[in-house]
């Protein structure tokens, strides 16, 4: 079994920037690729406007435009104020994307 973990290409990064740009007009997406072997999914996190948003609903649209695109993801969708929230948690997935995680996206 090869648990080698290949970083994402420029080209396929901007694929799926241009993608999640489409279907969410975010403020701010952010990557994480595999940091251990065990972990095979690359994490997108993408910061939208709002208050109350549908995360289910988003996260699917997320999944579906992302179809024929070849990487193990894992989508969160949230508000700025969910994110500044939950990346304070040093146990949470938002937090290692904001420690460890790159910017793939700043809606200027």
């Amino acid at each position: 079994m090869n648990t080698d973990i290949e970083p994402l290409s420029q080209a396929t990064i901007d694929e799926i920037t241009r993608r999640f740009v489409k279907i969410y007009n975010p403020r701010e997406i952010y990557m994480l690729e595999p940091i251990r072997e065990e972990n095979i999914d690359t994490n997108f996190l993408i910061i939208v406007d709002g208050e109350d948003i549908e995360h289910y609903e988003l996260m699917t649209k997320g999944y579906k435009a992302l179809i024929g695109v070849k990487v193990a993801k894992n989508i969160m969708v949230y508000t700025p104020a969910e994110f500044a929230e939950y990346s304070q948690d040093s146990s949470s997935l938002s937090f290692l994307i904001k420690k460890y995680g790159k910017r793939i996206y700043e809606n200027s």
